[in-house]
Protein backbone atom coordinates (compact mmCIF):
# COMPACT_ATOMS: atom_id res chain seq x y z
CA UNK A 1 0.00 0.00 0.00
CA UNK A 2 1.35 3.65 -0.74
CA UNK A 3 0.60 6.30 0.88
CA UNK A 4 1.51 10.13 -0.19
CA UNK A 5 3.43 12.92 1.80
CA UNK A 6 1.17 15.85 2.07
CA UNK A 7 2.36 19.32 2.61
CA UNK A 8 1.02 20.87 6.42
CA UNK A 9 2.20 24.31 6.76
CA UNK A 10 5.65 24.21 7.05
CA UNK A 11 5.70 21.26 7.79
CA UNK A 12 4.90 17.52 5.78
CA UNK A 13 3.02 14.54 6.66
CA UNK A 14 0.93 11.41 6.25
CA UNK A 15 -2.17 10.44 6.75
CA UNK A 16 -2.61 6.64 8.57
CA UNK A 17 -5.61 5.12 6.65
CA UNK A 18 -8.52 4.07 8.96
CA UNK A 19 -7.92 0.65 8.48
CA UNK A 20 -4.07 0.58 9.80
CA UNK A 21 -5.22 3.12 13.13
CA UNK A 22 -7.75 0.78 13.85
CA UNK A 23 -5.24 -2.01 13.49
CA UNK A 24 -2.76 -0.41 15.52
CA UNK A 25 -5.07 1.52 18.08
CA UNK A 26 -4.27 4.85 17.22
CA UNK A 27 -6.59 7.69 17.59
CA UNK A 28 -6.49 11.56 17.38
CA UNK A 29 -4.46 13.09 20.07
CA UNK A 30 -2.27 9.89 20.75
CA UNK A 31 1.32 10.36 20.99
CA UNK A 32 4.00 8.66 19.53
CA UNK A 33 7.45 7.86 19.13
CA UNK A 34 9.62 7.29 16.46
CA UNK A 35 12.80 5.87 15.34
CA UNK A 36 14.73 5.39 11.98
CA UNK A 37 15.87 2.67 11.21
CA UNK A 38 17.30 1.26 7.82
CA UNK A 39 16.45 3.80 5.35
CA UNK A 40 13.09 4.02 6.90
CA UNK A 41 10.45 5.19 9.68
CA UNK A 42 8.96 2.94 12.88
CA UNK A 43 6.27 4.73 14.67
CA UNK A 44 5.20 3.04 17.86
CA UNK A 45 2.31 4.35 19.93
CA UNK A 46 3.45 5.46 23.35
CA UNK A 47 1.52 3.91 26.23
CA UNK A 48 1.29 5.17 30.06
CA UNK A 49 2.35 2.89 33.38
CA UNK A 50 -0.97 2.39 33.91
CA UNK A 51 -1.83 0.77 29.98
CA UNK A 52 1.43 -1.68 30.20
CA UNK A 53 0.19 -2.80 33.28
CA UNK A 54 -3.14 -3.16 32.15
CA UNK A 55 -1.82 -5.14 29.13
CA UNK A 56 0.21 -7.15 31.14
CA UNK A 57 -2.13 -8.19 33.70
CA UNK A 58 -5.25 -8.06 31.59
CA UNK A 59 -7.44 -5.88 33.31
CA UNK A 60 -8.19 -2.49 34.20
CA UNK A 61 -5.77 -0.56 36.31
CA UNK A 62 -7.40 0.16 38.73
CA UNK A 63 -8.74 -3.52 39.66
CA UNK A 64 -4.55 -4.68 39.88
CA UNK A 65 -3.95 -5.51 43.47
CA UNK A 66 -1.00 -6.35 45.70
CA UNK A 67 -1.61 -9.85 45.03
CA UNK A 68 -1.30 -9.64 41.22
CA UNK A 69 1.92 -8.08 41.63
CA UNK A 70 2.98 -10.58 43.91
CA UNK A 71 6.16 -9.81 46.66
CA UNK A 72 6.91 -5.75 45.75
CA UNK A 73 10.59 -7.36 45.62
CA UNK A 74 9.77 -8.35 41.76
CA UNK A 75 9.65 -4.57 40.73
CA UNK A 76 12.36 -2.88 41.49
CA UNK A 77 11.68 1.02 40.58
CA UNK A 78 14.52 2.57 42.00
CA UNK A 79 14.49 5.96 43.35
CA UNK A 80 12.23 8.63 42.23
CA UNK A 81 13.38 10.95 39.75
CA UNK A 82 10.44 12.73 38.13
CA UNK A 83 6.76 13.55 39.14
CA UNK A 84 5.59 9.86 39.51
CA UNK A 85 2.49 9.01 41.00
CA UNK A 86 1.14 5.41 42.33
Amino acid sequence: MNIAVSKWGNSIGIRIPLVISETLGFKAGDKVSYELKDGGMFIKKEQTTAQMFEQFYGKPFSEITSADIGNANEIAWGDDVGGEIF
